[in-house]
């Protein structure tokens, strides 16, 4: 494979490593530093709006990006490498070996990496739900929010909004068929119609809470570097709602530390 095929192949490849906790690809926050291919040997530097991002998060994004890269049937050697983070060095020993998360973190490592991908897969869910909800509400003035309880899948318009909630879906195993309730928990399953108010204003804080962080990471990336506001996607919300502005918290711990609230629908 050609240089250059290899460095689109590599880009295209990076589109699909997501942020966890900002639920946006890595490529659209900005978080690729550089990227070099060359007769099979891909290279790439990614960056962080901060040099004390939480290194769970740090290692989670570097390993996924390495995995996505390695899968290409043209890369014979990949590099990922974490620049300007506190734990740079441990965690690109780590990715270079192949060690693994808690090879790499050892005794800090409470937390199973799986785990803690399940808690934002669930929260990224719980948000994809609200944004199409709620926009089908907009366009529904009939409709109210008990009401929710009877939409299926099959009624929401083919948006960006309802793509992005049936890949959240597909993610956590839940049901995708055009029968299937809309608004559900973790599990599948329907709420009674009295709760579903209370629910979707649950729903509503994740969202919001998410989408605060991710306008707020992507602030913090640009003072810092200055140059990565070309590299930054404008934010389409998935055709849902626009970004709101919300009290954030801050995205740095110890990898052990991280204190991580299941802000789900349950």
């Amino acid at each position: 494979m050609r240089a250059a095929q290899l460095g689109a192949a590599a880009r295209a490849a990076l589109d699909t490593v997501y942020d966890p906790e900002l639920d946006e690809p890595i490529t659209d926050l900005g978080f690729v530093r550089s990227l070099t291919a060359d007769d099979g040997r891909i290279t790439v530097h990614l960056r962080l709006p901060t040099s004390f991002c939480s290194p769970n998060f740090a290692y989670l994004m570097a390993s996924d990006a390495k995995d996505a890269l390695s899968a290409l049937p043209g890369a014979r050697e990949v590099t990922v490498l974490l620049d300007d983070h506190h734990d740079s060095d441990l965690i690109n020993r780590g990715l270079a070996a192949d060690a693994g998360y808690r090879g790499t973190f050892g005794h800090e490592a409470e937390r199973d990496l799986e785990e803690l991908r399940d808690v934002f897969r669930r929260k990224a869910h719980t948000a994809a739900m609200e944004r199409a909800l709620t926009a089908l509400l907009r366009a529904r003035p009939d409709l109210t929010e008990e009401g929710l309880g009877d939409v299926v899948l099959g009624d929401l318009p083919d948006t960006a909004a309802t793509r992005a909630l049936l890949r959240r879906r597909a993610a956590l195993g839940l049901g995708t068929a055009p029968t299937d309730p809309a608004l559900v928990d973790d599990g599948g399953r329907p709420f009674p119609p009295g709760e579903i108010p209370l629910r979707l204003r649950f729903a509503r804080s994740v969202r919001i809470s998410i989408d605060g962080n991710a306008h707020f990471c992507r602030g913090l990336l640009r003072t810092r570097y200055p140059d990565s506001a070309a590299d930054q996607a404008p934010r389409s919300c998935d055709d849902g709602n626009p970004v709101d502005a919300a009290p954030v918290a801050h995205r740095g711990a110890p990898a052990g530390d991280r204190s991580t609230t299941k802000e789900t629908i349950a």
